[in-house]
């Protein structure tokens, strides 16, 4: 830990000479590297966020070096080297999220695409972490314009869920649950949200309107990142004629989504958590209504008519229209 912090140091303060503590890091940098790379494949994660952390600061201050390094690392096909790739591939959205110059991380481009479609889910993770990283900084966010396509296809793979993630838990009176593959979909669509703020004209398309249909019927957390997805597709204009022939295929998600709140709600189960999805549907369809409206989409008019008639619903639309809307 007192190494990444010397290295991000130098990564990152500069005086009016120059990076100066960079020029006394930079001698070290052959010596601190197989270090780095020893612990790459640590079995604790924790361990290994501080490798990639330092081998993204370390791209900064000796480019050459670091990276023949990481691209080494990157280069370990076998399976029992996931942890390793994981970690590389982790290295460049910290390069990244420190603004670091495109060139610094443009050779790793086509591994980490690469990574993309690895067999090893917390390498693909990592990859949309990365890729997320580098769409939405200043200086890196050309380097996958490109690519939008082979991504978005990566992203579509990455968000369906999968039974073979899920597992059943023993927990003596009861089992439970748990679906390893919920933390890499949320990554999925959270990419897929910048994609569309990062390059809105290659992104923006129908096939964004199939991908919220299939998040809104998984689970909730996928669900508030579908939304703000359909809010955003909304807010672009030049989108709007790609999208308004799938307008009345939200409406069957939306109500079966809307009514099981509702009966939440009635049944005073999970009150708290059904209203904050209510007004999450509210604040979403109230940005798709003005554009049902203004093209007579009457499937959807008549959807709003509906479920404005139920008096939770309402109470809820009408406080995010006045902006009284708790968040």
């Amino acid at each position: 830990t007192s190494l990444r912090e010397v290295i991000a140091i130098g990564a990152s303060q500069r005086s009016a000479g120059g990076m100066e503590i960079a020029d006394h890091l930079r001698p070290h940098v052959p010596r601190v590297l197989p270090i780095l790379s020893q612990y790459a494949d640590s079995p604790e994660e924790s361990v290994r966020n501080v490798v990639s952390e330092s081998l993204g600061h370390l791209l900064m201050i000796d480019q050459d070096t670091a990276l023949r390094t990481l691209m080494t690392l990157l280069s370990r096909k076998e399976k029992e080297g996931w942890r390793v790739r994981a970690a590389a591939v982790s290295a460049v959205r910290f390069a990244a999220a420190k603004q670091c110059q495109p060139q610094a991380i443009l050779p790793t481009k086509d591994a980490v695409l690469a990574c993309l479609a690895d067999e090893e889910l917390q390498v693909r993770k990592s990859a949309l972490h990365s890729v997320n990283v580098v769409c939405l900084s200043v200086t890196c966010t050309e380097i996958f314009r490109a690519h939008t396509d082979y991504i978005f296809e990566r992203i579509r793979e990455d968000s369906k869920p999968k039974p073979e993630l899920i597992r059943e838990v023993d927990l003596g009176p009861f089992k439970h649950k748990v679906d390893d593959g919920l933390p890499l979909r949320k990554f999925a669509y959270t990419v897929c949200t910048s994609l569309l703020a990062a390059y809105p004209e290659q992104t923006a398309s129908p096939a964004l309107i199939d991908l919220v249909l299939q998040g809104l019927a998984d689970n909730e957390d996928v669900q508030v990142i579908c939304c703000q997805l359909l809010q955003d597709l909304c807010s672009w204009s030049f989108a709007l004629f790609r999208i308004i022939g799938r307008i009345g295929d939200l409406v069957e998600p939306f109500d079966r989504c809307i009514m099981r709140c509702i009966k939440q709600v009635q049944a005073k189960q999970q009150v708290g958590r059904a209203m904050d999805m209510l007004r999450l549907y509210a604040r979403t369809l109230k940005v798709v209504e003005p554009i049902a409206e203004a093209n007579q989409h009457k499937m959807f008019i008549d959807f709003m008519s509906r479920v404005m008639k139920d008096s939770v619903f309402a109470s809820v639309c009408e406080a995010a229209s006045s902006g009284k809307d708790p968040f």
